[in-house]
């Protein structure tokens, strides 16, 4: 998924914001439920699971079958969390008008890169098959930065296009295969 957000240049400049505009992209995973919608879910197959078990234990006189239902609880909501988890990292990029910023992170950046956005170039490589997505890899003289690797191919050639506009894109693919 691709999330756009353009900030317009601001003419009283203040120490925090240099006043340029800015076009922040933000990529990330689809997501077919928020973290919220699991917890929903998580209580309402809890209380099926706890009613099932309450069940259970009044016919057949025993209590055996509450660890087995905690268990399954704990592990229907660890399963969930990891995936909740796993699918909110995201990649942001940053562009003003002189540098482009990369951050890569789940809840906060764990890897940030700052460049000369004169310097910088979208590659892309086409991907084997055509309902994949290209490969795209940010890069300026010294060092590349691997970003969407988690995007469908409509959201990569949305990235592309939107792009374009801003620094060279190489070996663009996007007429090869569309």
């Amino acid at each position: 998924m691709i999330t756009i957000e353009h900030k317009p240049a601001i003419n009283n400049v203040s120490d925090s914001d240099s006043g340029e505009p800015l076009t922040r992209i933000i990529l990330s995973p689809n997501r077919s439920l928020s973290w919220e919608g699991n917890k929903r879910v998580i209580w309402s197959l809890a209380a099926l699971i706890t009613f099932i078990a309450i069940g259970f234990s009044v016919v057949t006189k025993t209590w055996v079958i509450w660890p087995f239902a905690a268990f399954k609880i704990l592990a229907l909501s660890a399963g969930l969390y990891y995936v909740s988890w796993k699918l909110s990292y995201q990649h942001t990029l940053t562009l003003s008008a002189s540098t482009l910023t990369i951050e890569k992170g789940s809840y906060h950046p764990r890897g940030s890169w700052q460049w000369q956005k004169q310097q910088s170039r979208l590659t892309t490589t086409e991907s084997k098959h055509s309902w994949e997505a290209p490969s795209l890899v940010l890069a300026n003289d010294k060092e590349e930065v691997v970003i969407g690797q988690f995007l469908n191919r409509d959201d990569a050639m949305a990235l592309i296009d939107c792009l374009k506009n801003e620094m060279l894109v190489v070996n663009n693919c996007y007429n090869a295969g569309h």
